[in-house]
Protein backbone atom coordinates (compact mmCIF):
# COMPACT_ATOMS: atom_id res chain seq x y z
CA UNK A 1 0.00 0.00 0.00
CA UNK A 2 1.48 3.42 -1.16
CA UNK A 3 1.05 6.67 0.96
CA UNK A 4 1.44 9.99 -1.54
CA UNK A 5 3.44 12.77 0.09
CA UNK A 6 1.76 16.10 0.93
CA UNK A 7 3.87 19.19 0.24
CA UNK A 8 3.11 23.03 2.34
CA UNK A 9 3.43 26.46 0.93
CA UNK A 10 2.76 29.07 3.38
CA UNK A 11 0.66 31.76 1.82
CA UNK A 12 2.57 35.03 1.30
CA UNK A 13 -1.28 36.98 2.20
CA UNK A 14 -0.79 35.70 5.80
CA UNK A 15 0.23 37.89 8.23
CA UNK A 16 3.42 36.58 10.80
CA UNK A 17 0.94 35.81 14.31
CA UNK A 18 -1.47 33.76 11.84
CA UNK A 19 1.33 31.64 10.74
CA UNK A 20 2.80 31.13 14.10
CA UNK A 21 -1.14 30.33 15.78
CA UNK A 22 -1.44 27.86 12.39
CA UNK A 23 1.95 25.96 13.04
CA UNK A 24 0.12 23.03 14.77
CA UNK A 25 -2.86 22.70 12.30
CA UNK A 26 0.03 22.54 9.69
CA UNK A 27 1.39 19.06 11.17
CA UNK A 28 -2.54 18.37 12.04
CA UNK A 29 -3.14 18.41 8.09
CA UNK A 30 -0.03 16.37 6.98
CA UNK A 31 -1.07 13.21 9.89
CA UNK A 32 -4.85 13.41 9.11
CA UNK A 33 -4.84 14.01 5.16
CA UNK A 34 -2.02 11.69 4.36
CA UNK A 35 -3.01 9.11 6.47
CA UNK A 36 -6.57 9.28 4.65
CA UNK A 37 -4.65 8.98 1.39
CA UNK A 38 -3.66 5.76 2.28
CA UNK A 39 -7.30 4.73 1.43
CA UNK A 40 -8.97 4.66 5.11
CA UNK A 41 -12.82 4.82 4.82
CA UNK A 42 -14.89 7.62 3.82
CA UNK A 43 -16.51 9.94 5.99
CA UNK A 44 -17.54 13.63 5.76
CA UNK A 45 -18.29 16.23 8.35
CA UNK A 46 -20.00 19.44 8.17
CA UNK A 47 -20.01 22.78 10.29
CA UNK A 48 -22.62 24.99 10.99
CA UNK A 49 -22.94 29.07 11.75
CA UNK A 50 -21.41 31.89 9.41
CA UNK A 51 -17.86 33.44 9.69
CA UNK A 52 -17.25 36.77 8.93
CA UNK A 53 -15.61 37.48 6.11
CA UNK A 54 -12.15 37.82 7.91
CA UNK A 55 -12.48 34.33 9.20
CA UNK A 56 -13.42 33.11 5.86
CA UNK A 57 -10.42 34.42 4.24
CA UNK A 58 -8.35 33.38 6.25
CA UNK A 59 -9.55 29.66 6.32
CA UNK A 60 -9.69 29.67 2.61
CA UNK A 61 -5.87 30.77 3.00
CA UNK A 62 -5.06 27.94 5.13
CA UNK A 63 -7.24 25.04 3.42
CA UNK A 64 -5.25 26.43 0.23
CA UNK A 65 -1.66 25.17 2.21
CA UNK A 66 -2.59 21.65 1.47
CA UNK A 67 -2.03 21.08 -2.14
CA UNK A 68 -4.93 19.11 -3.57
CA UNK A 69 -4.09 15.37 -3.98
CA UNK A 70 -4.81 13.66 -6.76
CA UNK A 71 -5.61 10.43 -5.95
CA UNK A 72 -7.01 7.99 -3.17
CA UNK A 73 -9.55 9.23 -0.53
CA UNK A 74 -7.83 12.49 0.09
CA UNK A 75 -8.62 13.55 -3.43
CA UNK A 76 -11.89 12.35 -3.19
CA UNK A 77 -12.34 13.97 0.43
CA UNK A 78 -10.49 16.88 -0.18
CA UNK A 79 -13.25 19.55 -1.73
CA UNK A 80 -15.50 18.71 1.53
CA UNK A 81 -12.91 19.18 3.83
CA UNK A 82 -12.80 23.65 3.41
CA UNK A 83 -15.30 23.76 6.17
CA UNK A 84 -13.21 21.37 8.63
CA UNK A 85 -10.20 23.66 8.33
CA UNK A 86 -12.73 26.32 8.88
CA UNK A 87 -13.94 24.69 12.55
CA UNK A 88 -10.08 23.71 13.47
CA UNK A 89 -9.14 27.39 12.25
CA UNK A 90 -11.54 28.77 14.89
CA UNK A 91 -10.95 26.44 17.12
CA UNK A 92 -7.79 26.70 18.03
CA UNK A 93 -7.53 30.27 17.59
CA UNK A 94 -10.29 31.01 20.31
CA UNK A 95 -10.62 27.78 22.81
CA UNK A 96 -9.62 29.08 26.49
CA UNK A 97 -8.46 26.00 27.61
CA UNK A 98 -6.01 22.93 26.76
CA UNK A 99 -5.98 21.98 23.01
CA UNK A 100 -5.32 18.75 21.69
CA UNK A 101 -1.88 18.21 20.48
CA UNK A 102 -2.10 17.58 16.61
CA UNK A 103 -1.16 14.07 17.11
CA UNK A 104 -4.04 13.25 19.38
CA UNK A 105 -6.32 15.53 17.10
CA UNK A 106 -5.02 13.28 14.24
CA UNK A 107 -5.67 9.76 16.28
CA UNK A 108 -9.35 11.29 17.08
CA UNK A 109 -10.83 12.28 13.75
CA UNK A 110 -9.51 9.05 12.32
CA UNK A 111 -11.19 7.00 15.00
CA UNK A 112 -14.26 9.57 14.63
CA UNK A 113 -14.27 8.05 10.59
CA UNK A 114 -14.08 4.56 11.75
CA UNK A 115 -16.88 5.17 14.44
CA UNK A 116 -19.11 6.14 11.47
CA UNK A 117 -19.18 2.49 9.97
CA UNK A 118 -20.80 0.64 12.58
CA UNK A 119 -18.40 -2.01 12.07
CA UNK A 120 -16.20 -2.92 15.85
CA UNK A 121 -13.67 -4.87 14.02
CA UNK A 122 -12.68 -2.08 11.50
CA UNK A 123 -10.40 0.22 14.31
CA UNK A 124 -7.22 2.37 14.86
CA UNK A 125 -4.84 1.46 16.75
CA UNK A 126 -2.18 3.70 18.28
CA UNK A 127 1.47 2.63 18.37
CA UNK A 128 1.43 1.89 21.70
CA UNK A 129 -2.19 -0.14 21.32
CA UNK A 130 -0.63 -1.75 18.36
CA UNK A 131 2.85 -2.98 20.21
CA UNK A 132 -0.01 -4.84 22.24
CA UNK A 133 -1.81 -6.22 19.48
CA UNK A 134 1.25 -7.53 17.79
CA UNK A 135 3.04 -9.39 21.37
CA UNK A 136 -1.00 -10.96 21.54
CA UNK A 137 -0.12 -12.36 17.76
CA UNK A 138 3.00 -13.27 19.41
CA UNK A 139 1.75 -15.82 21.80
CA UNK A 140 2.93 -13.42 24.80
CA UNK A 141 1.25 -10.19 26.52
CA UNK A 142 1.21 -8.15 29.39
CA UNK A 143 -2.55 -8.18 30.55
CA UNK A 144 -5.08 -9.73 32.82
CA UNK A 145 -4.92 -12.90 31.16
CA UNK A 146 -8.51 -13.97 29.89
CA UNK A 147 -10.10 -14.59 26.91
CA UNK A 148 -12.47 -12.27 25.67
CA UNK A 149 -15.40 -11.26 23.20
CA UNK A 150 -17.92 -8.95 21.96
CA UNK A 151 -21.51 -9.04 23.05
CA UNK A 152 -23.45 -7.67 20.58
CA UNK A 153 -26.43 -6.91 22.57
CA UNK A 154 -24.29 -4.97 25.37
CA UNK A 155 -21.95 -3.48 22.99
CA UNK A 156 -19.02 -4.51 24.65
CA UNK A 157 -16.41 -7.18 26.09
CA UNK A 158 -17.73 -10.22 28.00
CA UNK A 159 -15.18 -12.85 29.54
CA UNK A 160 -15.06 -16.02 27.63
CA UNK A 161 -12.45 -17.82 29.89
CA UNK A 162 -10.00 -16.70 32.71
CA UNK A 163 -6.92 -18.38 32.43
CA UNK A 164 -6.75 -20.65 35.43
CA UNK A 165 -4.66 -19.10 38.15
CA UNK A 166 -3.76 -16.00 35.96
CA UNK A 167 -4.76 -12.47 37.20
CA UNK A 168 -8.67 -12.02 36.01
CA UNK A 169 -8.87 -15.69 37.56
CA UNK A 170 -6.91 -15.03 40.98
CA UNK A 171 -8.88 -11.46 41.08
CA UNK A 172 -12.34 -13.52 40.73
CA UNK A 173 -13.47 -12.34 37.22
CA UNK A 174 -15.99 -15.20 35.99
CA UNK A 175 -17.31 -16.79 32.44
CA UNK A 176 -19.92 -14.11 30.98
CA UNK A 177 -19.29 -10.63 32.82
CA UNK A 178 -19.42 -8.18 30.71
CA UNK A 179 -16.84 -5.35 31.50
CA UNK A 180 -17.97 -2.09 31.82
CA UNK A 181 -15.80 0.33 31.74
CA UNK A 182 -11.64 -0.09 32.21
CA UNK A 183 -10.25 2.60 35.05
CA UNK A 184 -13.49 4.38 34.87
CA UNK A 185 -13.86 5.01 31.37
CA UNK A 186 -16.93 3.36 29.69
CA UNK A 187 -15.99 0.75 26.67
CA UNK A 188 -19.31 0.55 25.55
CA UNK A 189 -19.52 1.18 21.69
CA UNK A 190 -15.76 1.48 21.59
CA UNK A 191 -14.64 -1.49 19.89
CA UNK A 192 -13.80 -5.12 20.51
CA UNK A 193 -9.33 -3.92 19.17
CA UNK A 194 -9.57 -0.64 20.96
CA UNK A 195 -11.17 -2.11 24.57
CA UNK A 196 -8.63 -4.74 24.38
CA UNK A 197 -6.04 -2.33 24.33
CA UNK A 198 -7.41 -0.37 27.40
CA UNK A 199 -7.21 -3.54 29.32
CA UNK A 200 -3.39 -4.31 28.72
CA UNK A 201 -0.71 -2.48 29.98
CA UNK A 202 2.65 -2.74 31.52
CA UNK A 203 3.32 -6.07 34.20
CA UNK A 204 3.20 -5.13 37.80
CA UNK A 205 -0.14 -2.59 36.94
CA UNK A 206 -3.01 -2.52 38.02
CA UNK A 207 -6.34 -2.05 36.12
CA UNK A 208 -10.15 -1.72 37.57
CA UNK A 209 -12.78 -3.33 35.88
CA UNK A 210 -16.13 -2.30 36.21
CA UNK A 211 -18.36 -5.67 35.30
CA UNK A 212 -21.87 -6.68 35.20
CA UNK A 213 -22.20 -10.24 36.31
CA UNK A 214 -25.44 -12.67 35.48
CA UNK A 215 -27.62 -12.48 37.71
CA UNK A 216 -26.28 -9.40 39.58
CA UNK A 217 -28.57 -6.37 39.49
CA UNK A 218 -25.48 -3.94 40.06
CA UNK A 219 -22.06 -3.12 38.24
CA UNK A 220 -19.00 -3.76 40.78
CA UNK A 221 -15.49 -2.91 40.38
CA UNK A 222 -12.63 -5.53 40.39
CA UNK A 223 -8.92 -4.37 40.66
CA UNK A 224 -6.59 -6.54 38.90
CA UNK A 225 -2.79 -6.46 38.47
CA UNK A 226 -1.31 -7.04 34.98
CA UNK A 227 1.32 -9.36 34.14
CA UNK A 228 3.24 -10.90 31.76
CA UNK A 229 0.83 -13.94 30.20
CA UNK A 230 2.59 -16.80 28.08
CA UNK A 231 0.08 -18.45 26.17
CA UNK A 232 1.50 -22.15 24.57
CA UNK A 233 0.14 -21.94 21.08
CA UNK A 234 -0.87 -26.03 21.44
CA UNK A 235 -1.69 -28.03 24.51
CA UNK A 236 -1.44 -31.96 24.45
CA UNK A 237 -3.21 -34.87 26.37
CA UNK A 238 -4.03 -38.58 26.05
CA UNK A 239 -7.07 -39.35 27.07
CA UNK A 240 -9.60 -42.36 27.18
CA UNK A 241 -9.57 -45.89 29.10
CA UNK A 242 -6.84 -46.84 27.17
CA UNK A 243 -5.13 -43.38 26.06
CA UNK A 244 -5.58 -43.40 22.43
CA UNK A 245 -7.49 -40.61 22.53
CA UNK A 246 -5.07 -37.97 21.25
CA UNK A 247 -6.08 -33.94 22.90
CA UNK A 248 -4.67 -31.07 21.09
CA UNK A 249 -5.95 -27.81 22.54
CA UNK A 250 -5.67 -24.42 19.99
CA UNK A 251 -4.71 -21.40 21.59
CA UNK A 252 -4.56 -18.98 18.73
CA UNK A 253 -4.13 -19.18 15.22
CA UNK A 254 -1.17 -17.33 15.91
CA UNK A 255 2.64 -17.75 13.51
CA UNK A 256 3.06 -21.12 12.45
CA UNK A 257 -0.59 -22.92 14.43
CA UNK A 258 -1.08 -24.86 11.67
CA UNK A 259 2.59 -26.30 11.36
CA UNK A 260 2.02 -26.94 15.59
CA UNK A 261 -1.05 -28.94 14.96
CA UNK A 262 0.11 -30.76 12.36
CA UNK A 263 3.17 -31.97 14.56
CA UNK A 264 0.64 -32.63 17.04
CA UNK A 265 -1.02 -35.04 15.10
CA UNK A 266 1.90 -36.74 13.57
CA UNK A 267 2.90 -37.76 17.16
CA UNK A 268 -0.40 -39.22 18.07
CA UNK A 269 -0.55 -41.09 14.93
CA UNK A 270 2.52 -43.35 15.48
CA UNK A 271 1.12 -43.80 18.66
CA UNK A 272 -1.65 -45.72 17.13
CA UNK A 273 -4.11 -42.94 17.89
CA UNK A 274 -8.38 -43.75 18.20
CA UNK A 275 -9.51 -40.48 17.89
CA UNK A 276 -8.63 -36.81 17.85
CA UNK A 277 -10.10 -34.14 19.87
CA UNK A 278 -9.45 -30.89 18.73
CA UNK A 279 -10.43 -28.05 21.57
CA UNK A 280 -10.91 -24.59 20.11
CA UNK A 281 -12.93 -23.17 22.90
CA UNK A 282 -12.14 -19.35 23.92
CA UNK A 283 -10.33 -19.33 20.69
CA UNK A 284 -10.80 -16.07 19.03
CA UNK A 285 -9.08 -16.39 16.25
CA UNK A 286 -5.76 -15.02 14.28
CA UNK A 287 -4.12 -15.32 10.90
CA UNK A 288 -6.28 -16.39 7.82
CA UNK A 289 -3.59 -18.42 6.01
CA UNK A 290 -3.39 -20.81 10.21
CA UNK A 291 -6.75 -21.33 9.89
CA UNK A 292 -6.14 -22.81 6.36
CA UNK A 293 -3.48 -25.09 6.90
CA UNK A 294 -4.96 -26.17 10.40
CA UNK A 295 -7.78 -27.51 8.27
CA UNK A 296 -5.04 -28.90 5.42
CA UNK A 297 -3.92 -31.20 8.56
CA UNK A 298 -7.37 -33.11 8.13
CA UNK A 299 -9.12 -32.57 4.73
CA UNK A 300 -7.46 -32.92 1.73
CA UNK A 301 -7.80 -30.84 -1.31
CA UNK A 302 -11.04 -29.45 -0.27
CA UNK A 303 -12.44 -26.04 0.16
CA UNK A 304 -12.26 -24.11 3.88
CA UNK A 305 -13.75 -21.07 2.93
CA UNK A 306 -15.54 -18.68 0.31
CA UNK A 307 -14.39 -14.75 0.47
CA UNK A 308 -16.85 -12.34 -0.73
CA UNK A 309 -15.36 -8.73 -1.43
CA UNK A 310 -17.55 -5.37 -1.69
CA UNK A 311 -17.29 -5.36 -5.27
CA UNK A 312 -19.08 -8.47 -6.09
CA UNK A 313 -15.38 -10.49 -6.61
CA UNK A 314 -14.76 -13.46 -4.60
CA UNK A 315 -11.89 -15.77 -3.53
CA UNK A 316 -11.86 -19.48 -2.56
CA UNK A 317 -9.16 -21.15 -0.52
CA UNK A 318 -8.61 -24.55 -0.39
CA UNK A 319 -6.46 -27.21 1.29
CA UNK A 320 -3.47 -29.02 -0.37
CA UNK A 321 -2.80 -32.38 -0.53
CA UNK A 322 -0.88 -32.91 2.48
CA UNK A 323 -3.60 -34.00 5.12
CA UNK A 324 -1.98 -36.14 7.61
CA UNK A 325 -5.14 -37.23 9.17
CA UNK A 326 -8.28 -37.45 6.55
CA UNK A 327 -9.92 -40.52 7.98
CA UNK A 328 -8.92 -40.68 11.95
CA UNK A 329 -12.03 -39.81 13.96
CA UNK A 330 -12.18 -36.59 14.87
CA UNK A 331 -14.34 -33.79 17.32
CA UNK A 332 -14.11 -30.44 17.60
CA UNK A 333 -15.11 -28.71 21.14
CA UNK A 334 -16.31 -24.93 20.43
CA UNK A 335 -18.04 -22.69 22.69
CA UNK A 336 -19.28 -18.55 22.30
CA UNK A 337 -15.58 -17.77 22.63
CA UNK A 338 -14.42 -19.67 19.63
CA UNK A 339 -14.45 -17.08 16.63
CA UNK A 340 -12.61 -15.61 13.34
CA UNK A 341 -10.63 -18.20 11.75
CA UNK A 342 -11.74 -20.71 14.46
CA UNK A 343 -15.22 -20.68 13.18
CA UNK A 344 -13.84 -20.95 9.59
CA UNK A 345 -12.30 -24.17 10.62
CA UNK A 346 -15.01 -25.40 12.05
CA UNK A 347 -17.15 -24.29 9.71
CA UNK A 348 -14.81 -26.34 7.29
CA UNK A 349 -14.59 -29.88 8.98
CA UNK A 350 -19.09 -29.58 9.55
CA UNK A 351 -19.87 -28.71 6.15
CA UNK A 352 -17.45 -31.50 4.75
CA UNK A 353 -18.47 -34.01 7.13
CA UNK A 354 -15.21 -34.47 8.65
CA UNK A 355 -15.95 -33.60 11.93
CA UNK A 356 -18.56 -33.06 14.61
CA UNK A 357 -18.69 -30.03 16.71
CA UNK A 358 -19.73 -30.19 20.39
CA UNK A 359 -20.02 -27.78 22.98
CA UNK A 360 -22.05 -24.23 22.44
CA UNK A 361 -23.33 -21.94 19.51
CA UNK A 362 -20.00 -20.00 18.29
CA UNK A 363 -19.83 -16.40 18.54
CA UNK A 364 -20.44 -15.81 14.77
CA UNK A 365 -17.73 -13.29 13.45
CA UNK A 366 -17.79 -13.74 9.66
CA UNK A 367 -16.30 -11.33 8.65
CA UNK A 368 -11.84 -10.61 7.64
CA UNK A 369 -9.42 -8.11 8.85
CA UNK A 370 -6.53 -7.05 6.86
CA UNK A 371 -4.36 -4.69 9.63
CA UNK A 372 -2.24 -2.10 7.98
CA UNK A 373 0.79 -0.82 9.30
CA UNK A 374 0.72 3.15 9.64
CA UNK A 375 4.22 5.04 9.22
CA UNK A 376 3.87 5.71 13.04
CA UNK A 377 3.88 2.17 13.92
CA UNK A 378 0.33 2.43 14.26
CA UNK A 379 -1.85 -0.27 13.14
CA UNK A 380 -5.48 0.57 11.19
CA UNK A 381 -7.27 -2.83 10.93
CA UNK A 382 -9.88 -3.07 7.90
CA UNK A 383 -12.32 -5.70 7.16
CA UNK A 384 -11.93 -6.75 3.70
CA UNK A 385 -14.52 -9.07 3.00
CA UNK A 386 -16.67 -11.23 4.23
CA UNK A 387 -16.36 -15.08 4.46
CA UNK A 388 -18.55 -18.33 3.98
CA UNK A 389 -17.95 -21.83 4.92
CA UNK A 390 -17.81 -24.47 1.84
CA UNK A 391 -21.36 -24.93 1.61
CA UNK A 392 -21.55 -21.00 1.56
CA UNK A 393 -23.09 -20.38 4.79
CA UNK A 394 -22.39 -16.86 6.40
CA UNK A 395 -21.97 -17.17 10.15
CA UNK A 396 -21.79 -13.45 10.86
CA UNK A 397 -24.06 -12.92 13.96
CA UNK A 398 -24.98 -16.33 14.43
CA UNK A 399 -21.95 -18.47 14.79
CA UNK A 400 -22.24 -22.40 14.12
CA UNK A 401 -24.47 -24.33 15.92
CA UNK A 402 -22.73 -27.64 17.58
CA UNK A 403 -23.75 -31.06 16.13
CA UNK A 404 -24.19 -31.97 19.63
CA UNK A 405 -24.73 -29.15 22.01
CA UNK A 406 -23.30 -29.49 25.93
CA UNK A 407 -23.66 -26.57 28.07
CA UNK A 408 -21.23 -26.06 30.48
CA UNK A 409 -22.21 -25.05 33.86
CA UNK A 410 -21.79 -21.75 35.24
CA UNK A 411 -18.47 -20.59 36.79
CA UNK A 412 -14.81 -21.16 37.14
CA UNK A 413 -13.85 -23.66 34.13
CA UNK A 414 -11.99 -26.04 35.66
CA UNK A 415 -10.06 -29.20 34.35
CA UNK A 416 -12.18 -31.25 36.17
CA UNK A 417 -15.75 -31.68 35.38
CA UNK A 418 -15.71 -30.66 31.85
CA UNK A 419 -19.27 -32.00 30.37
CA UNK A 420 -18.10 -30.85 26.82
CA UNK A 421 -15.06 -32.76 26.58
CA UNK A 422 -16.94 -35.94 28.08
CA UNK A 423 -19.02 -35.49 25.48
CA UNK A 424 -16.32 -35.77 22.92
CA UNK A 425 -15.02 -38.94 24.05
CA UNK A 426 -17.90 -40.65 24.65
CA UNK A 427 -18.57 -39.73 20.72
CA UNK A 428 -15.09 -40.99 19.54
CA UNK A 429 -15.19 -43.89 21.65
CA UNK A 430 -18.95 -44.98 19.93
CA UNK A 431 -17.62 -44.13 17.18
CA UNK A 432 -14.66 -46.57 17.36
CA UNK A 433 -16.42 -49.51 18.93
CA UNK A 434 -19.33 -49.07 16.30
CA UNK A 435 -16.96 -49.79 13.92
Amino acid sequence: MTEKQLSFRLPSALPPPIIIGLAGLFLLAAAFLSGLGAGFGLGRWTASGGLGDADQATAAAVYECVEQPEEGAAAQLYPEFGVFWEAMDLLYANYYGDLPDAEQAAFAAIRSVTGLLDDPNTSFLTPQEADYYRSGMEGAFEGIGARVGWDEEADTLVITEPFENRPAWLAGLRRHDRILAVDGKSIMGLGMTEAVALIRGPEGSTVTLTVLRPGREAPFDVEVARARIEVPAISTDALGEDGRIAYMRLNAFNENAGQLVREAVKDALQRETAGIVLDLRGNSGGLLREAVAVAGVFLEDEVVLIERFGDGATETYRTGDRAVAPDVPLAVLVDEGSASASEIVAGALQDHGRAALIGGTTFGKGSVQLPYSLRNRGILRVTIATWHTPHDRTIDGAGLQPDIAIEMPEGQPSSAGDPQLEAALQHLQKGASGS
